[in-house]
């Protein structure tokens, strides 16, 4: 598993600051800690563009349904699922959060437990050498 540096350094200082901010997102929020302290890290121009990273759009199908849909993975203060931006801390954004096109992943929420698939990202930030630090991200 590969993340940015960039994603790295923006998403750790929330992870470690978020017992204050979203304590209800409590196994979100440990799921991320675990999966982006065993990701290597590497520069943003290094990730592949079939890896999720932070500002992407994933077009996601359920494994059990045909219709597809596209949903931006975004911090926690641009979270607005009218938009289809998905919070990272979210049982779905941490889920996708560092997968590959072509992966299937299963995600539980309060409706129970999902199968996705990534069937293609159709913006990267590091494939289009857009990955400035974003000035405020809590």
């Amino acid at each position: 598993m590969l993340v940015s540096i960039v994603d790295f350094n923006q998403i750790m200082p929330l992870v470690n600051a978020s017992g204050i901010n979203y304590s209800s997102r409590y196994d979100s929020i440990r799921q991320v800690r675990k999966k982006i302290l065993s990701a290597q890290i590497v520069q943003p121009y290094e990730l592949p563009s079939d890896v999720v990273s932070m500002n992407s759009v994933v077009t996601l199908r359920p494994v059990d349904a045909a219709l597809a849909h596209s949903i931006q993975l975004v911090y926690p203060t641009f979270e607005n699922v009218r938009e289809n931006r998905i919070s990272i801390f979210s049982a779905l954004g941490v889920t996708i959060f560092l997968g590959k096109i072509g992966e299937e992943l299963t995600y539980t929420n309060w409706r129970g437990t999902h199968r996705v698939q990534i069937l293609d990202i159709p913006f990267q930030p590091e494939a289009n050498s857009n990955y400035v630090p974003m000035r405020s991200y809590e």
